[in-house]
């Protein structure tokens, strides 16, 4: 499992962080760690990228970029 920090576009309130933390809490191998706007921290395996950026856009935001934490 690694930590990835996602930068995520189109977030701006509370409701938008619920959304994206309940998209990604959908995603099998996912674990939320944190959510804030324009950005979540999830721990995921490598097969879940593509499952998290599907997630991330399907409620509505875009996944500007996402990083792996050291």
């Amino acid at each position: 499992m690694k930590t990835w920090t996602l930068e995520i576009d189109g977030m701006s309130c509370g409701g938008c962080v619920a959304g994206v933390r309940k998209a990604l809490g959908r995603v099998q191998g996912a674990e939320v760690l944190e959510a804030e706007v324009g950005r979540a921290t999830v721990r995921a395996d490598d097969a879940a990228q593509a499952a998290i950026r599907g997630a991330i856009e399907a409620a509505g935001f875009e996944l500007r970029a996402l990083h792996e934490r050291a």
